[in-house]
Formats: C-alpha cells, structure tokens, sequence
C-alpha cells in the first residue's frame, strides 16, 4: 500500500514559507556560521556539497547530475564531480541556474515513531514527510534519533555548521532524559560516570544524574559529548539496563521550548552563534551567549500539519 503524504493547504504553505530562520554570519566568517575549522574551504567548496546545500540534490544525486552531463559552471559543461566552485562562478542544472538560498537553522521535537532516512521506497513515517511542508527549501537533520526515541533534532541547509554540530570532535553536548525500567541501582549509575566499554569504543558520559529512582521504573539524565549510533540505549543494555523511554531534551543551551511534539522553530543568531562557540572551544562565552538566547522569548512556533493516515 502506498504511503500516504502530509497534506497541506496552500494557505498553510504560504504562512511555513514565511517562517525563515536565516540570519547574518559570525563576524568574520565566509558565508552564513563560517568554514569549518578542521576544513580548509579556500580552494573553493566541492560541487555536490554545493549543490546539495542549495536544495538541487543529495550529494550522490549531484555527482549522478555531473557525470551525465546535466551541470555546466561558466557555460561549459563540466563532467568533474570533484569541481571545487569558486566565488563568481554561474552554476546551471539541466539549463536552470541554481542560485543562492538563505542559510536555514531550525530546532524540530521528533515524535516517536518517525525515522530519519529520505529513502523514498520507506513506508513509515519519516521526517521528511513532516518538515518538508513547513520550510521554505530542503534542510537535512543534523545527526539521528532512532524511530523509538523522541525529541530535539536540528536542522539545516549549512554544511558547516552540522560538520560542527555532530562531529565528535567538536564535543557539542547532547542531553538525554532516559526513562528505565525498574530499580536504578547505584553501582550502575557509578559505572556509567565511570565510563562503559562498547564495541566501537569506551563511551564516558560529561554527566549521569539520577532524577528519580523507583520499584517499576526510574529515571536518568545522561550528557554525551559523541553522536555514536544509539549510544544511550547500547550502554544502558551493557549495563542490563532496560530502557522504556529516551528523549533528546538539550543540544549544547538548545532546548525544546517553544517547539511543540511534531513541530519547529528557528534558532535565533544568538542561539545558533552560541553552538558555534562551544564547537570552536570558547566554553565560556558559549555559556554567556546561551544565557543571553535562554531569556530571550523564542519565535512562536508551528505545528507540523495532520498526520498521515495508514
């Protein structure tokens, strides 16, 4: 049975189109949050990224568009999937020129039962289907919550900025809110402080605190600095921990509020300046701008429209 799509009115379309989250970049940086600061971006930026972050098309379709023959740069054809553009540059696809797009930075509360993939053949129901009605141009989730998990996800049209967002290195902490079943044992809540072995690595939570603890379930909040697939759920299990529920409450001072269940809203300068230092290291003024974006009302927030049937 074919999936049904989110329907949405054309009234509604027009008003999600009007709800742009693009904002000027941090002082000094190339264009929208910057280059990335383990990138050298001075040769120019790989054509697929490019087109990718303009809404054309994933990076694997961009190159597929390149090699056969679809993509012109300065009116020659070009056939090189590692072409680097360079600033000037007319980029055109199948004859349309590809222009520029605002840069896009959403904050978006993930239901349960809803998987991140943009696999068309999925019938499940995916985030695409959710998001796509409510913005103006394609954006991408920075990172995953698995279909039995909730919560915080970010998105975004910026490379750059999710390079920045969910690359280990950068130590961008998420915080989860874990429910448990059972008794919380407090040998279990030192363990995980002290850090657990998995198959991909030891896995060191920044915190563990036990929120509340009870006979039939208990509950947790867990700060990880690393993205790894599942993470909160594999050192639970390591554990013999049964998880009941997880939610993603928190990226770095970004929190749910004013981001209804299925629905988003932009991240203000100040809250998106303010991941951007605590990827670059600069704690403390991460710590002040976040205070600053924390007290300022966020911008009112829309519903993601009906749910699909079936």
């Amino acid at each position: 049975m074919a999936k049904r799509r989110v329907q949405v009115s054309n009234r509604r379309r027009r008003q999600a189109h009007g709800f742009v989250a693009s904002a000027p970049g941090v002082s000094g940086a190339r264009e929208g949050v910057g280059g990335d600061p383990g990138v050298d971006d001075s040769r120019g930026v790989r054509l697929n990224r490019w087109l990718a972050e303009r809404g054309v098309a994933s990076r694997r379709k961009a190159d597929e568009l390149v090699q056969g023959g679809s993509v012109t740069v300065n009116g020659k054809t070009l056939l090189e999937p590692g072409y680097r553009v360079q600033p000037g540059d007319e980029i055109m696809v199948q004859d349309s020129r590809v222009r520029e797009v605002a840069r896009l930075y959403y904050a978006f509360n993930k239901p349960k039962g809803v998987i991140c993939t943009d696999d068309p053949r999925e019938q499940r129901r995916r985030l695409r289907d959710l998001i796509e009605p409510l913005v103006p141009s394609r954006v991408y989730p920075i990172g995953r919550l698995d279909e039995d998990s909730e919560g915080l996800i970010l998105l975004t049209n910026d490379g750059d900025f999710a390079n920045l967002i969910a690359h280990p290195r950068y130590g961008v902490p998420k915080t989860y809110m874990v429910q448990v079943i059972g008794d919380m044992p407090s040998e279990a809540v030192a363990k995980m402080r002290q850090g657990v072995h998995l198959s991909d690595g030891k896995v060191v939570p920044e915190r563990v605190r036990l929120v509340r603890r009870g006979r039939q379930t208990s509950s947790l909040e867990v700060v990880l600095r690393e993205g790894r697939n599942r993470e909160v759920r594999r050192l639970l299990a390591r554990l013999g921990i049964r998880v009941k529920g997880l939610k993603r409450v928190r990226i770095g001072e970004i929190g749910l509020r004013g981001v209804p269940r299925a629905g988003l809203r932009p991240l203000t300068v100040a809250e998106r300046d303010a991941l951007v230092l605590i990827a670059r290291g600069e704690r403390d003024a991460a710590h002040a701008a976040g205070k600053r974006a924390a007290r300022a009302k966020p911008p009112a927030s829309r519903k993601a429209p009906g749910r699909p049937r079936g």
